[in-house]
């Protein structure tokens, strides 16, 4: 836990991004969801992503980034911590604590040191140059492969979300008004702490989803409703596989932070 390295999804809170590319790679089109549909999940999702990201990248961080957008190095700490702090309208409150090989909690890092258990929640509102995001979010996570002769951080956990956001449609036509609720399940999330890069190796994040799309910012004023399943698969490179309900493919760039059609 001693050597320094790259975040992989050290990226915006919650920068909600344009679609764009070539037409959705589509294997078999769900019941009662459309393309366009998918899309504004796929822009939900990388709304979610903003957050999730910032529980793994802060997990191991030494301190609180002072602007989470540009936060790219982060160092492993040596000691049980707590804080709370604010960037871009959203306040964030997080612990850690060190577990060895027998579940005992630890009063900070040492050699008997084999686990970390990170719990966090976020809340308050986010506004951007086309997109505003009023947030609620909670997570626990555990981590492994902190020992110093470990190469590879693992990262399992959950999180639970609530997003009431507005922002451009794909076409950049017309204003989208969403509420969304969804649970996410980190599964096995790998990073090499020695890679030049810093992008997980492996691992999925599934998204179980429930979204009222608004006809306005009234949370009451409900034009439809989605269920979905959104996995994100991670595989070393800067471009982690998103597809919604099994159909609907997507490629999200961790380097930009953008989502395009796949």
């Amino acid at each position: 836990m001693t050597r320094t390295f790259r975040a992989s999804v050290a990226l915006a809170l919650l920068a909600l991004p344009l679609i764009a590319g070539c037409t959705n790679q589509v294997t078999a089109p769900p019941s009662g969801m459309t393309a366009a549909e998918a899309d504004d999940i796929a822009v939900q999702t990388v709304a979610n992503l903003g957050v999730v990201s910032g529980d793994v990248q802060f997990s191991v961080s030494t301190t609180p980034p002072a602007n989470l957008a540009r936060a790219r190095e982060v160092k492993p700490m040596a000691a049980q911590w707590e804080t709370t702090f604010v960037s871009g309208g959203i306040t964030y409150t997080a612990s850690r604590t060190f577990f060895d090989a027998a579940d005992n909690a630890l009063s900070g890092y040492g050699p008997t040191a084999v686990r970390l258990h990170w719990t966090s929640n976020a809340s308050g509102t986010y506004q951007g140059p086309r997109d505003t995001a009023t947030v609620s979010h909670d997570a626990v996570l555990d981590v492994r492969g902190i020992e110093s002769g470990s190469n590879t951080l693992t990262f399992d956990g959950a999180s639970h979300d609530t997003l009431q956001n507005t922002f451009r449609s794909l076409d950049n036509m017309r204003t989208r008004y969403f509420f969304w609720a969804s649970s996410c399940d980190v599964s096995a999330v790998k990073i090499v702490k020695t890679s030049p890069s810093g992008w997980p190796v492996s691992g999925t994040l599934t998204f179980h989803v429930s979204a009222d799309r608004l006809r306005s910012n009234n949370r009451a004023d409900v034009e439809a409703h989605f269920d979905a399943t959104v996995v994100v698969t991670f595989n070393g490179t800067n471009q982690a596989a998103v597809v919604v309900e099994g159909a609907y493919t997507y490629h999200w760039n961790l380097l930009t932070n953008t989502i395009s059609r796949g």
